[in-house]
């Protein structure tokens, strides 16, 4: 009887213990991953963190995402201290640890996912800081387009308004396709093709559409106006003081710039031709080339996609019969 009792306390122990030996394990597997998350982040060495992700988790956080997700969390946060764990939490397979991160300016919380013993999830509560850098440097950009074709031929306060008209309206409609890709396109160049030609060929369109019988010129600064400066001050407004949601532009303010003053261009001056010469095919090509642009900056690969939005420009120059109507004017 003693020896069934002392076989029963046993085995209860071990019940008891087994939970607890397999929380240490993945504690144990957390604290390893945090160690080098954070030097990964302070040296920007990928390699470090790369072998604790599963297969799955490696797709969605590759070099490429990881290094954009640095830039984030150091303008944000600065250099990355130490970590602190908080808690655990089991469902069925599913292991949660959740950590706070200390940094320079301030600190957040990570939440790590296990499933049979793989991570499969990161999640970082990590929040930008205000700032309306890149949003001044998009209105500048835009701004100087206004003021530069203003020279060229006085602007049709009308379609301005209405060009800015439809770029409000087309940033309702354009964030859709972004996440239709996620369901259709299975690899992060599937993903950014379709989102990039759906929204190239929907942007062309409408202004092919709408520059029938219209001053095409002034249309199209209309939707570089709507886009670069009202959205931009609309939306940093938003999220930053309503929504209490802090966006911030962590990348050079020159490419926010360059970016705002070249489509602003480019859309100005394929509305123009369009407003000449209604041909189909005119449409394609500058679908074709903002696609492209579209597709070269979703890939990070910004002086390609911005060579190609100039290449635009100089096409909408050339047929949009700008150049001409320059050369005429200095003529007389």
């Amino acid at each position: 009887m003693r020896r069934l009792t002392s076989v029963a306390l046993l085995l209860a122990v071990i019940l008891l213990l087994k939970p607890l030996v397999l929380a240490d394990e993945f504690t144990e597997k957390g604290n390893a991953f945090m160690e080098d998350f954070i030097k990964a982040m302070n040296t920007g060495n990928y390699s470090l963190i790369e072998p604790h992700l599963s297969g799955r988790l490696k797709k969605e956080l590759g070099e490429r995402e990881f290094a954009q997700l640095r830039e984030f969390i150091l303008t944000n946060y600065g250099k990355l201290l130490s970590f602190s764990f908080v808690n655990e939490s089991r469902e069925g397979d599913m292991v949660k640890l959740e950590y706070e991160v200390r940094a320079e300016k301030g600190s957040f919380p990570v939440a790590l996912t296990y499933e049979n013993g793989e991570l499969v999830g990161i999640g970082l509560g990590v929040r930008a800081k205000p700032n309306p850098a890149g949003m001044v440097a998009m209105i500048l950009g835009s701004l100087l387009v206004l003021g530069a074709f203003y020279f060229i031929r006085k602007p049709s306060i009308p379609d301005i308004v209405l060009g800015a008209g439809i770029a409000l309206g087309l940033s309702v409609i354009i964030p859709f396709y972004g996440i239709t890709s996620l369901i259709v396109a299975y690899s992060t160049v599937a993903r950014a093709l379709f989102a990039a030609f759906t929204t190239a060929l929907t942007v062309e369109a409408v202004k092919f559409y709408f520059s029938r019988n219209r001053d095409g010129l002034s249309l199209g600064l209309g939707l570089g106006i709507g886009q670069y400066v009202l959205l931009s001050i609309g939306t940093f407004v938003a999220t930053n003081f309503i929504m209490q949601l802090p966006v911030s532009f962590t990348g050079p303010t020159y490419w926010a710039f360059l970016f705002a003053l070249a489509f602003t261009a480019f859309h100005a001056l394929s509305a123009e031709t369009y407003s000449k010469l209604r041909d189909v095919k005119f449409l394609l090509l500058f679908a074709l080339i903002e696609g492209l642009a579209l597709v070269m900056e979703s890939l990070s690969h910004i002086g390609l996609s911005l060579l190609l939005v100039f290449l635009g420009v100089g096409a909408g120059l050339r047929l949009g019969g700008v150049i001409d109507g320059i050369a005429g004017r200095e003529t007389r």
